[in-house]
């Protein structure tokens, strides 16, 4: 019975994972859509095409990685999104090249790469307690 156990978990912690990310990085790549919104009651977000693409590639790859059962790439689109977002966070006065922009999107990236690094970490399986 055990035996069986594991096998069935894995595979379902495996879907869980994957439908979560996936969900995740179809949210990345919508909230690219802000940047065409120019009616403001419906423009939460203000996201500058630069900030659009990074968010269409991020969300892709992270899709990719659920779609390729690889977990490493959820990671890396998290890591980026979280790197860019407090970039720009904490450039907030300076208007430095691409990462100009909204501090609204930054807190935007932020939030999103730090949804699929949690995705990632409870992907992995947990150890075996004795």
């Amino acid at each position: 019975m055990s035996a069986g156990t594991p096998t069935g978990s894995t595979a379902s912690t495996s879907a869980i994972w994957r439908t979560r990310g996936l969900i995740v990085a179809g949210f990345t790549a919508l909230s690219s859509l802000f940047s065409l919104l120019h009616y403001t009651p419906l423009q939460f977000v203000s996201v500058n095409l630069v900030q659009a693409l990074v968010l269409v590639m991020l969300g892709a790859l992270a899709a990719l990685g659920c779609a390729l059962r690889m977990p490493a790439l959820l990671l890396a689109a998290g890591t980026i999104l979280i790197v860019v977002g407090l970039v720009r966070l904490v450039t907030y006065a300076a208007t430095i090249g691409i990462i100009s922009g909204s501090v609204n999107a930054a807190a935007l990236m932020t939030g999103l790469g730090t949804a699929l690094t949690a995705i990632w970490i409870t992907s992995r399986p947990m150890p075996k307690r004795s």
